[in-house]
């Protein structure tokens, strides 16, 4: 039975059970390692998350440094089935009459009917040639192709019109090769030429194009869109039309006639502001819980406080009229530290002074919004503040680590010293027992050799 051993068996003690309470004395080292790396865990999940609060307290702080946030405009439509109009910062506001007329349309050609056997070309130099815009495409007709086999050369990939065939059977069987423009307008219609025995009465072809009212196209142009824009007149080549009004985009989508407004549009700064105050409140209360818990005492959550509080109440001068955040309706709650915004006095400022209003967030040198950029980059950027306070907890943690790894080398140590201090008694116990048994033994006999005397 060599090599099976049982603590305790000899001595009758509980070694294992001693031996692990002992340990756990021992262990208690290992333990305050373990307290300590939690406690440094927690705080790295705090600056994490610090970090993740100014930086979406940056990102709103970006809508406010764009001039243009606060020079907005709106465009609408008295009839959105006519258009709709859309419009940007460079558009005055102003109401316009406008009656579209047509809509552009992409050129249509057809041939005439044939049977779906039929052959066109077969003879040298046969060919026929697409056009669209500044694209050509050459077909070779020198060995004769039908209807189909044309359709599927025309809309293979060596074909850059833009240009696409398509096929029409009709109730005769007889074949139509219909060719349709890649874009709009009469500059992109589909233009022909023909080589070889291949001329123009050889397909037939015709605009298939139709008017509003269901007539034919008599004139190529009409592909163009046309309208009165304040009794101007008007053509273009697409339905999308920026070029007319400055800043105006309108969007036409039916004949009629329809007045197009475009009005300053005060809701997109006012969201950038209202965005960054909520940032800023959000930041606050991470700041506040930080304080209470994991990064408690801790003189960064002091700092960034009082420095983006600074930029709060800095006198902003030569940008304008606006000196004073407070001037716009943003202020500090006094209960709460957080801030409020009164909407009315914000619209107010936006509306009629808006340039001073823009200058005061928006000014590259001396705005509100680079200056708080600058605090905030000092802390967010890439080696900045909270990365070295994170690195500088990360490098504690890898200490911690090291000793972790010494001390549980020692433990081994100690336990198996303590297992060989125990087995050493338990063999002693075992033979000191064993020798009291024989002596008891011993003395029985001699007793009950007396007494039968």
């Amino acid at each position: 039975m060599a090599g099976i051993s049982a603590p305790g068996l000899g001595s009758g003690l509980d070694v294992n059970g001693i031996i692990t309470q002992l340990m756990a004395v021992e262990s208690q080292p290992l333990q305050k390692l373990d307290v300590k790396e939690a406690v440094y865990q927690a705080e790295i999940s705090g600056y994490g998350g610090l970090k993740s609060g100014l930086s979406k307290l940056q990102s709103a702080i970006s809508a406010l440094e764009d001039r243009e946030t606060f020079f907005a405009t709106r465009g609408s439509t008295s009839d959105d089935a006519v258009f709709s109009v859309s419009a940007d910062t460079e558009a005055a506001p102003s109401s316009y009459d406008v009656t579209v007329e047509r809509l552009a349309q992409r050129h249509k050609l057809g041939t005439g009917g044939f049977a779906a056997d039929t052959v066109f070309g077969g003879g040298p130099g046969d060919s026929l040639t697409l056009i669209a815009g500044t694209g050509r495409f050459d077909l070779d007709l020198s060995t004769g192709l039908t209807l189909e086999q044309i359709q599927s050369a025309i809309n293979g990939q060596g074909n850059t019109t833009g240009i696409s065939a398509g096929l029409v059977t009709g109730d005769n069987g007889n074949q139509t090769l219909v060719l349709t423009a890649g874009d709009t307008g009469y500059d992109n219609r589909v233009q022909l030429a023909y080589g070889g025995g291949i001329d123009a009465g050889t397909f037939g072809f015709a605009t298939l194009n139709r008017d509003a009212d269901g007539q034919l196209l008599g004139d190529d142009r009409a592909l163009d869109a046309a309208l009165q824009v304040d009794g101007v007149s008007v053509t273009r080549g697409a339905n999308s039309i920026s070029d007319v009004v400055a800043g105006v985009t309108f969007q036409l989508k039916g004949a009629g006639r329809a007045v197009a407004t475009v009005i300053k549009d005060t809701s997109a700064a006012s969201n950038a502001v209202n965005g960054f105050v909520k940032a800023y409140n959000d930041l606050k209360g991470q700041i506040s819980s930080l304080s209470e818990t994991t990064l408690k005492g801790n003189s960064l959550l002091r700092s960034i406080e009082s420095r983006v509080r600074g930029v709060l109440n800095q006198a902003l001068t030569g940008l304008g009229d606006v000196t004073y955040i407070s001037q716009l309706g943003i202020t500090t709650n006094q209960d709460t530290g957080r801030l409020q915004v009164d909407s009315a006095k914000l619209d107010t400022a936006l509306k009629e002074n808006a340039d001073s209003v823009a200058a005061f967030f928006s000014d590259t040198e001396n705005g509100f919004a680079t200056r708080m950029n600058d605090v905030l980059d000092g802390f967010l950027a890439s080696g900045g503040i909270i990365d070295n306070v994170i690195e500088g907890a990360n490098s504690r943690i890898d200490s911690i680590d090291s000793q972790r790894t010494t001390l549980e080398r020692r433990l081994e140590a100690i336990e198996k010293r303590y297992r060989n201090q125990f087995t050493a008694l338990d063999n002693m116990m075992a033979r000191l027992n064993t020798t009291s048994d024989y002596l008891t033994r011993q003395l029985d006999s001699l007793a009950n050799m007396l007494n039968n005397k």
